[in-house]
């Protein structure tokens, strides 16, 4: 949970120091005066990058050599002062506790976040590296933010990759990475399935409250197929050295959303492609409640695309998790929040990048 949030240099937004509540926080003003803004400074702060563009410099104010967020962050234990600082070139300075962090992992590790935006739909239409995500937040949490995993495993793999490109003749100099990859990568697998063990059912629970109208289920693909990755990685070097790339592994998991056995990319609206994949959203943050993970929940231009009558059952799955949410809308009237939920809600309203308490 978010304290304290010291916003300096991001887009359009003057430099402001905003107290949070511990539940309800709500920015709200005409289109473009920077309440999405506000959401992306957490997003920095969490991840490293914006939930808008992977593009640093065009989060950072035009005229500004960088951008800085620092936050007071509380967690079940203690609490934590984070900071991070991002240049023109990219170049990164953060802190944890007045400490420099040795990686944006450390930062992550105590401030993790959740995003509804109106791009949520990607998460079952689009590329499979989205739906990654999806799973290694929950395994990263899971693990109790055990990076080192993650990154030994894509060294090895880019290792693996560059002595394929070589084009190698004997096939068994690709051993020590397949040993490497096998170890990290079956330890990952182990945690995504854990996670979506944890979010299937409460997937399945909110089609059902969302009115959907029909079941969903999730069918993982841990990327290599069954059997032990070791030796898939092997039976694949001939084919793999033709491509010079590694082609099977956890890099390449994923998992589909079904309906009676057919993708539902395929075969859902758009609207209920909307619904299906708000319940998969706020499954994550109900799985993460489970598992003993608080996230802060950023709602992005709520009421955009979602229906009054449609709001409410979302906000009702919401406020279930008793997570801190930080939200934006055009007003307060139209954001389809009841009187009880809004009676210890901290309000800002936004005009010109300049945010005053309402």
């Amino acid at each position: 949970m978010i304290d304290l949030l010291h916003i300096n240099h991001v887009r359009g937004l003057e430099e402001t120091s905003l107290s949070l509540g511990p539940s309800l926080n709500l920015w709200v003003g005409d289109n473009g005066a920077g309440k999405t803004s506000v959401l992306e400074a957490v997003s920095i702060l969490s991840s490293g990058r914006s939930f808008v563009t992977s593009r640093s410099k065009a989060v950072i104010t035009f005229d500004k050599p960088g951008l800085t967020v620092f936050g007071c962050v509380r967690g079940e234990s203690r609490s934590h002062r984070l900071a991070i600082h991002v240049g023109r070139e990219d170049e990164r300075k953060l802190r944890l506790d007045g400490l420099t962090a040795r990686g944006q992992a450390a930062l992550s590790r105590v401030l993790p976040v959740l995003y509804i935006t109106p791009h949520t739909t990607d998460l079952i239409s689009g590329s499979p590296s989205i739906r990654r995500r999806f799973l290694d937040w929950g395994a990263f949490h899971w693990s109790g933010g055990s990076s080192s995993y993650f990154t030994s495993l894509k060294r090895a793999i880019l290792q693996r990759n560059a002595v394929l490109r070589d084009g190698i003749l004997d096939l068994s100099v690709l051993e020590p990475w397949d040993a490497q990859i096998a170890s990290y990568g079956e330890v990952i697998d182990d945690w995504r399935k854990t996670f979506l063990d944890c979010v299937r059912p409460l997937f399945e629970s909110l089609c059902y409250r969302l009115e959907l109208g029909f079941p969903l289920s999730l069918f993982y693909k841990n990327g290599w197929g069954p059997g032990p990755l070791h030796e898939a990685l092997k039976k694949n070097r001939p084919r793999e050295a033709k491509a010079k790339s590694t082609l099977v592994g956890p890099q390449r998991a994923d998992f589909e959303v079904l309906r009676d056995g057919e993708r539902a990319s395929d075969v859902l609206s758009r609207g209920q492609l909307k619904v299906a994949n708000l319940a998969l959203t706020l499954s994550q943050l109900h799985a993460a409640s489970h598992l003993g993970i608080s996230p802060v929940l950023c709602f992005d231009d709520v009421g955009a695309e979602l229906d009054d009558a449609f709001i409410p059952r979302v906000w009702q799955a919401v406020f279930e998790t008793n997570s801190q949410v930080l939200a934006t809308g055009i007003d307060v009237g139209r954001m389809g929040l009841s009187s009880k939920w809004l009676r210890d809600a901290e309000v800002f309203h936004v005009k010109h990048g300049v945010i005053e308490p309402k």
